[in-house]
């Protein structure tokens, strides 16, 4: 099948409890692939998704297609008018067909529904597909941080 079809069959919608673990799995791939191992110390957010992202104003989301997770976001509370775009991430095999797009499209979205006028987000320095991703979202610029480099977008 491709990417086109599953653009039409896939779902985004709230973390629900029997996607928990498959959400869990799909970021830690990615940080792996990334980072090429894995320190649990650093996400402690993932060892109980849906508490951690149970707050006012801040949502976790997963991309289901065929029954499974393949991408994951979520929206969490900066600061008044402004929300936080974190945990992006799609299935290797998923990638570079519009998937990452439409999730952040949609966390935009209910972004905005939440009255952020603003969202912000980081990745690291050495992740230039994902910069130039973000980029071609019309995310600007803002702060280099170490390894760390920090986008916003105005959404309104």
């Amino acid at each position: 099948m491709d990417v086109a079809e599953i653009c039409k069959k896939m779902k985004i919608h709230q973390i629900t409890g029997p996607f928990e673990n498959e959400a869990r799995t799909v970021v830690l791939k990615g940080l792996e692939e990334r980072f090429g191992f894995i320190d649990p110390s650093y996400n402690p957010d993932l060892k109980d998704i849906l508490s951690s992202y149970s707050r006012e104003k801040t949502m976790f989301f997963v991309c289901v297609f065929n029954n499974a997770v393949i991408s994951t976001g979520a929206v969490s509370y900066e600061a008044p008018g402004v929300g936080r775009i974190e945990r992006m991430s799609v299935l290797k095999e998923y990638r570079r067909g519009g998937i990452a797009k439409t999730m952040l499209q949609h966390l935009e979205s209910w972004g905005q529904q939440q009255g952020y006028e603003k969202v912000v987000l980081e990745t690291n320095k050495s992740w230039t597909s994902a910069i130039e991703f973000y980029k071609k979202q019309q995310y600007e610029f803002y702060l280099a941080e170490g390894d760390r480099i920090h986008f916003f977008k105005r959404l309104v």
